[in-house]
């Protein structure tokens, strides 16, 4: 009888253990997103600080964000070259030439939208928030083709009408 016991306590205890083990092996997805790589190994490291204001001007949030994936192409190179004011400062780390650029992106939050789009958030053209949990840096070239360069998502935050988000890239380069 005393076996049983333990065996009952063993089962309790332990068949929860490994299934929510299993379970969340499951949920772990790698996913690609578009042409964009993972940013780990690359000749770039960067972040960015929004800066959450609303229409009255008083402070909401402030979000960091470490960017996670990058579009591997030289358009990225072409896009930080292309402004002078985007360079803060160059200098060699062992030997290797490494550069410190800053760009800000303002963010327009229209009072009344065009269209509801078909996501919560989206009621009224007047009264609309969203929330966003992906911060991203995106250009255009010569042509008008659109890209985004820098991708981050760690973070969560409520955009409503007026309101001002100003985002502070800094991208480290290397080469």
């Amino acid at each position: 009888m005393k076996k049983m016991h333990i065996f009952v306590i063993m089962v309790v205890l332990f068949v929860p253990i490994f299934i929510s083990q299993v379970y969340a092996q499951s949920l772990y997805v790698d996913v690609t997103v578009g042409d964009m790589d993972k940013i780990g190994e690359s000749k770039y490291k960067a972040s960015g600080v929004s800066v959450l204001r609303n229409s009255d001007g008083e402070l909401i949030s402030v979000v960091r964000v470490d960017a996670t994936r990058y579009l591997d192409d030289p358009i990225i190179d072409i896009f930080l070259k292309s402004d002078p004011d985007f360079l803060i400062k160059q200098g060699t780390i062992n030997g290797e030439r490494v550069s410190l650029h800053e760009v800000k992106v303002d963010y327009y939050n229209p009072e009344c939208l065009d269209k509801i789009f078909e996501v919560p958030g989206y009621n009224d053209e007047c009264n609309w928030y969203h929330r966003a949990f992906v911060t991203m840096l995106g250009i255009n070239d010569e042509q008008g083709e659109s890209y985004t360069i820098f991708r981050g998502l760690n973070h969560a935050y409520t955009v409503r009408s007026l309101d001002d988000v100003t985002t502070t890239w800094h991208i480290i380069s290397q080469g």
